[in-house]
């Protein structure tokens, strides 16, 4: 029996380079047997609402476009109950596709539609921000926002390059903000602090942190790193040697393995979720949801 599969897009990521893509994509699923149903979406929040609607209704679901994208699809399949939900296949289009780099996903749209096909399903812990879902980052601080605050015309003219000179541009104008952490487990972090990243993957906006921790995407755990404000850019930068280099604890830099935690602040910080704004608050709760989506991943890196 053939199976059926929604093949969701996002037609504006990665300056709309899947329009070149489509039929060598929709014929790669075809002669996998399946039914494809294409889905481009229309505005913010389709996927979402697209998924939480038909995602039931298929075996399979394959979703390109960036990282909010990606986060919308699986917000969508969250909302379903546990044994509705189906495998998510990803084909990244966006910018920077930290998802995809932290898995090695192919960045090539053809070869990442092969790779699904030949995939294996993955478990994969999903965190929860207060009210909203992330997949692999959550945080606040120095150029955090650089993401969502980069105009989009900039990212299709200048690609990686434009997050780079908007980080650039705020080099001078950092300053540290007071958090107090306190895990699940019991443990405490107070301090100023430049950054704090709740994470699940090894690639945060473009930047590799290689072996700083190792990964495993449904051990129950995200890691809260937090990066403390320093005198000057120099120590900052040495700082993000430091966890490049693979140190966990140095010079007041922290790195927390939890299944959740409560997070406060001075004062309203604006928090991004998997590269997209997240909203404003100076008090969040955080938890790890265990094994709550199925991805089928090859990791061919092309």
């Amino acid at each position: 029996m053939r199976k059926h599969l929604l093949f969701i897009f996002n037609p504006y990521s990665g300056k709309g380079k899947i329009k070149d893509y489509l039929f060598d994509i929709i014929d790669i699923f075809t002669k996998a047997d399946y039914i494809v149903t294409v889905h481009p979406t229309q505005k913010p929040g389709d996927c979402t609402a697209e998924l939480g609607t038909a995602g039931r209704t298929y075996d399979l679901v394959v979703v390109s476009g960036g990282d909010g994208t990606l986060n919308e699809a699986v917000s969508g399949m969250l909302s379903l109950p546990p044994e509705s939900r189906v495998p998510i296949g990803y084909i990244p289009a966006g910018t920077m596709n930290d998802f995809a780099s932290g898995n090695g996903i192919p960045k090539t749209m053809v070869n990442a539609a092969a790779a699904i096909i030949d995939g294996n399903l993955v478990k994969y812990d999903i965190g929860s921000f207060d009210n909203k879902t992330f997949i692999y980052v959550a945080a606040f601080g120095a150029f955090t926002d650089v993401s969502y605050d980069t105009p989009q015309l900039t990212k299709h003219l200048l690609g990686n390059a434009a997050y780079v000179i908007e980080g650039i541009k705020r080099l001078y104008t950092l300053e540290g903000i007071y958090v107090s952490i306190k895990t699940d487990e019991g443990e405490e972090y107070e301090g100023d602090v430049f950054v704090c990243l709740i994470m699940n993957s090894t690639s945060v906006a473009g930047f590799d942190v290689g072996d700083f921790y190792n990964i495993n995407t449904n051990d129950g755990l995200f890691e809260i790193v937090v990066i403390p404000k320093t005198d000057n850019i120099i120590d900052f930068a040495t700082l993000i040697t430091s966890i490049k280099n693979g140190e966990r604890n140095k010079d007041g830099m922290r790195v927390i393995s939890t299944t959740g935690a409560k997070i406060k602040t001075s004062l309203p910080v604006r928090w991004t979720l998997d590269g997209e704004y997240g909203g404003e608050t100076d008090s969040a709760v955080f938890k790890v949801i265990p094994n709550a989506v199925d991805f089928i991943i090859n990791n061919k890196e092309n």
